[in-house]
């Protein structure tokens, strides 16, 4: 179906109304909703016009009840048989919904991500966001039977940027957890926008994928039961073997914490990332692989940091155009046991190094 700048649309999934304020390239039309819902480009496959179809317009038809039988006197067992029933019909697997958040001229800017489990186990979960592989933000925690919780943030424009997320899940159980529940999703504008739909634990419409339909509520690795000897079997030589694994153990323990110590005496309290100081040839390296050299080396730095313990570093990042600063910072946002940073004057540094001070 062909659209016209000005037409008045419906969108089939949702019964949302809108105008068609732009034709966009990849079969997509730009609407923007009433009710002050923002512009969206939706796939034209999606939506009809709303002069063609003027029954459909307004409230949706309600189905006629059924007239009700009878009250009858319901036995204990009966309404007991009934409980799993309600259970089952809440049941709506693990999901994500993509909120949108929207300007002053209600144009989206930015998603708020929501963790939805619609699943009666508590869950334990790992939630990665990433653009072109490059991790931007990280969540982790637990969350209740039909329970939800807010993240964090998308902003619009990483749909363009391969927006890809990768979502971790194991179900809570007495003595343990089930198995691994993992799944990776590509995020793509397309296939983001026709995903749009009424979400009732939202309390209106948002961008929503089924994760895991299903959890298990097996635990995925029984314990095995203890081999506990009998009183026969403890020897003389089985009491030295103890003892001489103990002293192993203890003298193995005392190695790394000598190795520790050390590696901590000898651990640089900041980084240069200057290209010239992390490579003997700084012009065999293209330009465009500058940027993720130095981040490579950033993150390698930090892990060793918050291994080593210690209590605060400096990131050489320099002035120049601040692309570097700004994608460190960035990190900074979501790092974890990451107390402050500052990019404050230094006697050393000047301007061009950001102080980075751990919890």
């Amino acid at each position: 179906m062909e659209f016209k700048i000005g037409h008045r649309v419906r969108m089939q999934r949702t019964d949302n109304y809108g105008v068609v304020t732009a034709i966009l390239p990849g079969g997509l039309v730009e609407v923007r909703l009433e009710g002050g819902k923002g512009e969206l480009p939706l796939p034209a496959d999606l939506l009809e016009k709303a002069e063609d179809n003027p029954a459909k317009e307004g409230k949706r038809p309600r189905l006629k009840k059924e007239p009700s039988p009878p009250a009858k006197a319901i036995s204990a067992p009966v309404a007991q048989a009934s409980a799993p029933k309600e259970a089952d019909e809440r049941d709506r697997g693990v999901r994500l919904a993509f909120d949108p958040m929207t300007d002053n001229e209600a144009n989206p800017v930015a998603y708020e991500v929501y963790l939805l489990n619609g699943t009666p186990h508590k869950i334990i979960y790992e939630l990665k966001m990433m653009t072109h592989n490059d991790r931007r933000w990280s969540k982790s925690g637990t969350l209740e039977g039909y329970g939800k919780k807010r993240l964090d943030a998308i902003e619009y424009r990483w749909l363009n940027e391969k927006l890809n997320c990768e979502l971790d899940v194991r179900t809570v159980l007495v003595g343990g957890t089930g198995p691994r529940n993992f799944q990776r999703l590509n995020l793509k504008g397309q296939q983001f926008f026709s995903k749009l739909q009424d979400v009732p634990e939202m309390y209106g419409d948002a961008h929503l994928y089924m994760v895991f339909p299903t959890l298990s509520a097996t635990p995925s690795a029984p314990a095995a039961a203890p081999n506990v000897p009998s009183l026969k079997a403890i020897t003389q030589v089985a009491v030295q073997q103890k003892f001489r694994e103990k002293q192993a153990r203890a003298q193995s323990h005392k190695r790394k914490l000598e190795t520790n110590l050390s590696e901590k005496l000898a651990f640089e309290e900041s980084l240069d990332l200057h290209i010239g100081k992390l490579v003997d040839d700084p012009d065999k390296v293209a330009r465009h692989e500058v940027l993720p050299l130095q981040l490579k080396h950033y993150d390698e730095y930090m892990d060793q940091a918050l291994r080593m313990g210690v209590d605060r570093v400096f990131i050489i990042h320099g002035v120049g155009n601040g692309v570097l600063k700004r994608a460190i910072h960035s990190r900074l946002h979501h790092y974890p046991f990451v107390r402050d940073f500052v990019n404050e004057h230094h006697p050393k540094y000047g301007y061009g190094a950001t102080e980075v001070i751990f919890d």
